[in-house]
């Protein structure tokens, strides 16, 4: 088997070939091999991005359940404050209604008292009540009958007064219509008459110009409302007096107001956006602003699905309860901070 120098014997030929086969099926299931363990690694990573994805979801969710409660329990305690000083408010006016009704039957009793004693009234009022009544003295019985009679007259024409309040049907469908597709448009049924009852006539001032950019700011929430007090005062006319109060109180701007254009006492400012500008308002027209405001935050928050633990009738009454402050509001009652 002896061949030509420089010439490959053919049986080494031949034994050399299995071997390069050998080597190729080694490389491919060493290749193999690590496509199958990347592709493990691969199927751990995507676990565990999954696993990531749910705790981040389970998180958010968890935040917004926190922020929507968080606004519940703060527009409940605000709820409760106003119901309280609604009440202080019901007790004062009844007590002042009692003092009237005493100086009216103290002023009855005056009455009586002197057209039944003429010759002497001074005497007779200054006996009392605790004077005791003589024997044959029918005046002094009449006089008693008839301040009796009085009495029980003045007390039957008290009428008794509770406040009640009742869903209306009309509202009240307009507002679950709107409550199943929340939306912020001005040409659904329940907020066309919202701004046509309550937030037109409430933004309604002088200065158009500048109540209507506060309409859009208000519905772009970028409208800011921020006391004078505690912040450097920019140069105002020589006509503005500032007036600040006793121990570092908030300073006051005595200014024409941006929106009525009268000479008023303004707490308050207004800007737009992330301008630099400010508009000094009066509480007058800075509570309006501000009720309007309150309506819009509320109802956004119902658009955002923030509002979960409440059912359509409380929601409706909240909806009632901050239309009620606009319609206080563009009718000239307002709270003023002190």
């Amino acid at each position: 088997m002896s061949t030509e120098e420089g010439e490959e014997p053919v049986g080494l030929s031949r034994l050399r070939s299995p071997s390069v086969m050998e080597v190729r099926e080694k490389g491919y299931e060493r290749l193999k091999e690590e496509l199958a363990k990347a592709q493990r690694e691969l199927k751990l990573k995507d676990e565990e991005c999954e696993r990531l994805s749910k705790v981040r979801d389970q998180l958010g969710q968890e935040l917004e359940e926190l922020t929507a409660s968080l606004f519940e329990e703060a527009h409940k305690m605000v709820r409760e404050a106003n119901v309280k000083q609604a009440t202080a408010e019901k007790q004062l006016k009844e007590a002042l209604g009692k003092i009237d009704v005493l100086q009216a039957e103290v002023a009855a009793l005056k009455t009586l008292v002197l057209s039944t004693s003429p010759t002497s009234p001074s005497k007779e009022l200054s006996l009392g009540p605790k004077a005791p009544f003589k024997k044959g003295h029918a005046r002094n019985k009449s006089t008693s009958s008839a301040i009796l009679g009085s009495q029980q007259e003045l007390s039957i024409t008290q009428p008794i007064v509770r406040d009640c309040k009742e869903v209306d049907t009309l509202l009240f469908g307009e507002f679950k219509t709107w409550k199943e597709e929340p939306t912020l448009e001005r040409s659904c049924s329940f907020l066309d008459r919202v701004y046509k009852e309550d937030i037109y006539p409430c933004l309604t001032f002088s200065k158009c110009e500048l109540a209507s950019a506060i309409l859009e700011a208000v519905e772009r929430n970028t409208l800011s409302v921020e006391p004078v007090g505690f912040q450097p005062l920019p140069v105002v006319k020589a006509s503005a007096v500032e007036c600040g109060g006793p121990n570092g109180r908030r300073s006051e701007i005595v200014t024409k107001c941006a929106l009525s254009g009268q000479t008023k006492t303004c707490k308050h400012r207004i800007k737009f956006g992330d301008s630099s500008n400010y508009y000094y308002v009066s509480p007058f027209c800075r509570y309006r602003i501000t009720s309007v405001c309150n309506f819009f935050t509320y109802i956004r928050y119902i658009h955002q699905g923030l509002v979960k633990q409440q059912d359509a009738e409380q929601m409706f009454w909240e909806v009632m309860q901050l239309r009620k402050e606009m319609s206080f509001a563009k009718l000239g009652f307002y709270r003023e901070e002190v």
